[in-house]
């Protein structure tokens, strides 16, 4: 019953590279700061529920499949994101010793590419902790996940994984010494926001040291009016629902700005962007937008659902499967103008000392 998509052939994307097949072992660095020598990988054995694989490591904390399909269908998300940002990966800047003027990066002016080291929490298959390796060669970025969905070739010497690891559970990766956090799509899979902003801002450097979040907020919204009794609502609102019970909200929190200024936080910016959820619009980059964007809500209408309204909801698969394909099917008809809203949050450690 879930419907996915040949990746290479629908969007041109490139074939997927390996992952982890087999246990593999890295040697933790000694800096105290959390730095590896090596992939750190351990294998906890995934199991299938209706029909799609599940993590394995601490089962059942994390709502959402870590197969195949699943990768195909965050690298489509993660091409979408960068789309819809104008091919940019991050708004803050990089702070490191010592500047290279003038690089020609996508990202910040001022950012700069010597040492810095950049942590993203809940890396998926890695393509952004990747790509932020290759444009910042000699950065050190780390990425850390449940599961272990990122490649085991072709991956920069300067990123490393640790997985699985989940981020809301103690830290020990070296406090006070991030120049860049980021977190890309963390609603659904976060119980305690205001633990997982306190943990981040004891990571940063103090001063220097930025936080990123990017987040969709998946509740339909439309030029002209959307009644609540259409597909696209019914499915944001038993999912929101769903997630809202098992005590993992996927729905965008309002308060976050508030959040972050409690935790400590100062610099904090908001910025949001309209995700189309098709080609409707008669922008160039926005049809753009929408094109990528239709692909990812294609392969996300089913997943995104089936793990919420089975347990928690105790929905029959045939039942998530019908309102699954209708919420598709409306976001394929170019006569509803929808979108979604996408938030990107930015926000600095000061120099003095957290509360």
């Amino acid at each position: 019953m879930a419907h996915t998509m040949d990746l290479s052939a629908m969007t041109g994307l490139p074939p997927r590279r390996p992952t982890q097949a087999k246990s593999v072992y890295g040697s933790p660095g000694s800096d105290g700061q959390g730095s590896l020598n090596s992939a750190h990988v351990e294998e906890y054995p995934s199991h299938e529920e209706n029909g799609r694989l599940y993590h394995g490591f601490r089962r059942g904390v994390y709502m959402y499949p870590c197969d195949e399909a699943e990768r195909d269908r965050l690298d489509i998300f993660h091409k979408m994101l960068t789309v819809a940002r104008f091919n940019k990966l991050h708004d803050v800047p990089i702070n490191s010793p010592s500047p290279v003027m003038n690089s020609p990066v996508s990202g910040s002016t001022t950012s700069t590419d010597r040492g810095a080291r950049i942590l993203d929490l809940g890396c998926g298959t890695g393509m952004w902790a990747i790509e932020m390796a290759n444009l910042y060669k000699n950065a050190y970025v780390l990425g850390i996940d449940l599961a272990a969905m990122h490649p085991m070739t072709g991956v920069p010497p300067n990123c490393d994984f640790q997985t699985p690891r989940d981020f809301e559970s103690p830290w020990f990766l070296g406090e006070d010494s991030w120049d860049m956090i980021h977190l890309q799509m963390g609603c659904g899979s976060v119980s305690s926001w205001p633990n997982l902003y306190r943990r981040v801002i004891q990571h940063l450097r103090p001063g220097t040291g930025y936080f990123e979040q990017v987040e969709i907020d998946f509740e339909p919204r439309c030029h002209s009016e959307l009644p609540t009794d259409q597909p696209l609502h019914q499915w944001y609102q038993n999912l929101k629902d769903a997630t809202d019970q098992a005590m993992k909200p996927i729905a965008h929190n309002r308060s976050t700005t508030h959040m972050l200024k409690e935790a400590g936080f100062v610099d904090i910016q908001h910025r949001m962007l309209g995700l189309p959820l098709n080609t409707w619009p008669e922008d160039k980059h926005d049809k753009d937008v929408g094109k990528w964007h239709n692909f990812a809500f294609s392969d996300s209408a089913y997943a995104l659902l089936l793990g919420p309204l089975s347990r928690v909801k105790q929905w029959p698969i045939e039942r998530i499967d019908s309102l699954a394909q209708m919420a598709r099917a409306q976001a394929f008809d170019k006569h509803v103008h929808a979108f979604n809203l996408l938030h990107i949050f930015t926000a600095r450690r000061p120099d003095t000392p957290i509360r």
